[in-house]
């Protein structure tokens, strides 16, 4: 099965930098892995798909980074700039709105036990 994003789409309009390729690479097989662990019948082409591994592959990127750090502050002549990471070197972090846009719940399925026969 493909994966639903290509490196090139998390870096366009730029190039793929050649020393991240492998690591943008190793990020889009598992979002897109994710996906189908949870939703199996999903298309190779699903558009959705697609945008929640950009989306979720670009953010990991992101803030890796700041791995290990909450804040950050950069301070260029007298301008500084400075910010609070909400989910510092996180990886992969699906929103609530990703399992909307994939029509995956986040609720339990309901199961049943009954005289050894489970479903």
């Amino acid at each position: 099965m493909a994966d639903f994003a290509t490196p090139s789409d998390i870096f366009r309009p730029r190039p793929v930098p050649a020393d991240r390729e492998d690591d943008v690479r190793d990020l889009i097989a598992a979002a897109s892995n994710w996906i189908r662990t949870r939703k199996p019948e999903i298309a190779d082409d699903d558009p959705a798909a697609r945008v929640v591994v950009i989306q979720v592959v670009r953010a990991a990127m992101a803030t890796e980074k700041y791995a290990g750090h909450v804040s950050y502050t950069k301070t260029v002549g007298g301008v500084t700039r400075s910010g609070t990471l909400a989910n510092p070197g996180a990886l992969l972090i699906f929103e609530p709105s990703h399992y909307q846009l994939l029509g995956i719940s986040q609720a339990g399925a309901p199961s049943y036990f009954f005289g050894g026969h489970c479903g």
